[in-house]
């Protein structure tokens, strides 16, 4: 009864809608209404000789001889075109009938139908065939209606996680969380439903197990609707007959474009609009405009520009948009196709005004310019690529429309100064995708990846995106995820045996990209990181109390327990010349980077005056870009020492404010620079003197903080609001008698070893020489300085004219006394 009662209630109303869609389709698919309003319209009017100036008799009546013959040609075209229309339509509306009736009548058809079979089975050909037939129809709409009724009864408890497991596709969740069905922990959630709780063991939570369920269930409903042909989505998503017979050629405009309304080489065919919904509508809304109807779509390389008109041109090809901008043709024109080759301005406005002429008189044109502000540069040097004048001629016109992309860099170096070409177009600003977006942009991207099954799992794009959002900063979201998520899988397959693509991988492929730890922490590494005290002494002499606050950052940030919204670590080091303030700098850049060479360091008594602003982020009236910005975009994995920082001019440390609070800094052209994989080190000697007073009279560090900061706060060296921002105020105090001959052994070992090295000669020196070296060549105000001065001048001067007089050779072998070294 409950079959029954389906079929004749909501079985019967999907009739009528599958009904309803197919007489639709062929109306519209056969434009009955376009060719009967448009039946004596011109045929693809020729725009060859509009252009002409004068009145030319023998072309005027050729003209309008061809044109009379074109639109009687046309004419007979779209009449015969209509008549199939209607004839279609017909057949649809007979055929119909017949079926509904079949339909409503289909317990009495179908027994009726079996029994005239059988009864006039080899008797009446006539009637044997004309029972077969009823049969046959009626049977096919029984087992149909049948399967509908269960497809419908499934739907019924679709949101039901109980119904979720019923079906086929359901072991992809299972699979994307890095599990097969028969895992043990999935019984458990089967029966109890999956909690937080439940699901903490596959690093999942509850949310993000629904977030999930609604990826596949919606993959899942895609496959579906691709096998219903029926349906109004698949049935209009086909071009119709004769949609452009009214509009112009447009001969020369397709030597220099590609239609995307065509669709099948476009890399975007297959993507999901999700996420951008309200910009396309904005673009459609701009577009339907009787005038200021072009667009500028600003936003930064990778944030989807492209990608918006290629939607577009979707939309408009699925006839999924419904106001005048559905009969359009987008078109991306390749201006440097037209300027290439051209030398002379003349020449390529004359091919431009040809190209934007025809644009025009078509009547269903949009054209996609890519990187506009190229083509309306000021700079002489190419004049010849600016078409700021042909482009002012033709946006005048209704018809004549332009989605312009650019970055926000380029539009206020090129295109805001250009008013007359500005007041046309609407600025549209498209912004970088969220995290939350972006992981859904990556599932979406799996499934042309994932064919025959499950590849990444949850926690992996997950992984990607967090990775992205920590690591990555010179492009934006989503580009960013998607080239690393194809770098993860290239990887994988080459590397990796794992069934699944783990979190574990994508850290992998970020650490050997970038050189930094990234991951689960290894066995070795925590030896290392719990004793990384002593792994610094071992280049730092003394400052136990500055050694081990930097210890303690290294640990934070490679636990990620930093503040994710600052730079990894930020100290002020004070204290007097050397004394090993540079030498810890360098030490924690091999500590954590790997190398003491992954370190930018910056003069900054070399920036003195307040226009040295530009030197450092750069000016765009040069044209140059800053020097600390260029170097932390190139190195965004290092540390930033800033030298004497106490003789930078104040609006400079003002600069420092943000980016040791918030992470990133914007330079003179607009580009957000990240120091969040920054550690920062300032290094000042003022107040050394007090420091050395303090230390001496074996002062509490806290006093000798307090006295230091209030000394350098009452002088103006630096203000209350810049010492806040670092995450330490360490002091290195002067070096203790025995610390300096700790010092002078640590130099002479290395340049041992600089000269075994380069030379390849072993330098073995008397146990006497760290102290006679203090001795002679300790100077107070330079600190540990003027040791390893001491050892080049006296030492290396020695060895040197021994190696060039040939006393020594190389592979040999040199003791040394400190005789040798005496005047």
């Amino acid at each position: 009864m409950n079959f029954f009662f389906w079929h004749y209630s909501k079985g019967t109303k999907k009739f009528f809608e599958i009904w309803r869609n197919y007489l639709a389709f062929f109306w519209w698919y056969f434009g009955v209404s376009r060719m009967l309003l448009t039946l004596f319209s011109p045929w693809k009017r020729d725009i060859s000789r509009v252009g002409e100036r004068g009145l030319h008799p023998i072309l005027f009546l050729q003209s309008a001889f061809e044109n009379l013959i074109t639109r009687f040609l046309g004419a007979i075209v779209r009449l015969f075109t209509a008549i199939f229309g209607l004839i279609a339509v017909l057949l649809v509306l007979v055929f119909g009938v017949i079926i509904l009736v079949i339909w409503l009548l289909l317990p009495f058809v179908l027994i009726v139908s079996i029994v005239l079979a059988v009864a006039y089975y080899s008797k009446t050909l006539y009637l044997s065939a004309t029972a077969g037939v009823f049969l046959a129809v009626s049977a096919i709409l029984f087992i149909i209606s049948i399967k509908a009724f269960f497809h419908s009864k499934e739907d019924e408890g679709a949101d039901s996680f109980k119904q979720y497991l019923k079906k086929e596709w359901f072991k992809r969740v299972w699979n994307r969380i890095g599990v097969e069905k028969d895992d043990p922990g999935i019984l458990f959630i089967e029966k109890t439903g999956p909690t937080s709780d439940n699901l903490k063991r596959y690093e999942v939570t509850a949310e993000e197990f629904q977030k999930i369920i609604a990826w596949e269930s919606e993959r899942e409903n895609k496959r579906l609707l691709k096998k219903r042909f029926w349906s109004r989505e698949n049935l209009f998503a086909k071009r119709p007959i004769g949609a452009d017979w009214t509009f112009a050629y447009t001969v020369n405009l397709d030597k220099y474009s590609s239609d995307l309304s065509k669709g099948d080489f476009t890399d975007y065919k297959d993507d999901d609009e999700k996420g951008r919904y309200q910009d396309i509508e904005m673009l459609e809304l701009i577009l339907t405009r009787p005038s200021q109807n072009s667009i500028l779509l600003i936003g930064e390389a990778g944030t989807g520009k492209m990608s918006l008109a290629h939607h577009l041109a979707k939309r408009i090809r699925e006839h999924r948009i419904y106001s005048a901008v559905g009969t359009k043709r987008v078109l991306v024109l390749n201006i440097g196709e037209v300027v290439s080759g051209v030398t002379h301005q003349q020449e390529i406005e004359q091919i431009l005004r040809k190209v934007f002429f025809e644009a025009t008189y078509a009547g269903n044109i949009i054209l996609v310019i890519e990187n506009i502000d190229r083509y309306l540069k000021k700079d002489p040097k190419n004049a010849g690529e600016n078409i700021s004048a042909v482009l002012s001629e033709f946006l005048a016109y209704p018809n004549f429309q332009i989605i312009g992309l650019s970055t926000p860099e380029n539009y206020h170096g090129d295109i805001e100064s250009h008013e007359q070409v500005l007041k046309y177009f609407e600025k549209v600003q498209i912004e970088e995708m969220s995290a939350k977006e972006t992981l859904d942009v990556l599932f979406r991207k799996l499934e042309e990846l994932e064919k025959d099954g499950v590849i990444f799992t949850y926690q992996a794009l997950r992984e990607i995106v967090r990775s992205c959002e920590k690591y990555i900063s010179d492009s934006p979201f989503p580009e960013k995820a998607l080239d690393l998520l194809e770098e993860v899988l290239l990887y994988w397959s080459h590397i990796s045996n794992e069934k699944y693509i783990l979190p574990e991988t994508v850290d992998e492929v970020v650490s050997k990209k970038y050189k930094i730890p990234v991951g689960e922490i290894t066995e070795g590494e925590k030896d290392r990181l719990i004793d990384m005290e002593k792994v610094l002494h071992q280049r730092v002499i003394g400052q136990e109390f500055a050694i081990k606050q930097i210890a303690e950052t290294i640990r934070r940030a490679r636990t990620g327990m930093a503040n994710a919204n600052k730079p990894l670590g930020s100290f002020l080091f004070l204290g007097p010349t050397g004394v090993g303030k540079t030498e810890s700098a360098k030490a924690l850049a091999e500590a954590y980077f790997g190398d003491e060479k992954r370190m930018i360091r910056l003069d900054m008594s070399e920036f003195q005056r307040q226009e040295s602003i530009n030197r450092l982020l750069g000016s765009p009236e040069s044209g140059f870009s800053g020097q600390l910005t260029n170097k932390v975009k190139e190195n965004p994995y290092s540390l930033l020492l800033l030298d004497e920082v106490e003789k930078a001019h104040p609006d400079i440390l003002s600069l420092f404010l943000q980016v040791l609070d918030e992470g990133w800094l914007t330079d003179a052209f607009g580009k957000k620079i990240s120091f969040k994989n920054e550690i920062i080190i300032a290094t000042s000697n003022a107040a050394s003197d007090i420091i050395k007073a303090a230390i001496e009279k074996d002062t509490e560090p806290d006093k000798v903080r307090e006295e230091v900061i209030n000394y350098v706060i009452e002088k103006g060296i630096f203000k209350p609001e810049f010492l806040n921002r670092f995450e330490g105020v360490i002091f290195f105090s002067p070096l203790t008698q025995a610390e300096i001959i700790e010092v002078a052994k640590h130099l002479l070992i290395k340049y041992a070893e600089n000269l075994k090295n380069v030379e390849n000669i072993d330098v073995i020196f008397n146990p006497e020489f760290p102290k006679f070296i203090v001795e002679k060549g300790y100077d107070k105000k330079f600190g540990a300085r003027s040791i390893d001065r001491f050892i080049q001048d006296r030492i290396g001067d020695r060895i040197v004219k021994k190696i060039i007089s040939g006393e020594i050779q190389k592979g040999s072998r040199l003791a040394l006394n400190i005789r040798d070294v005496l005047d």
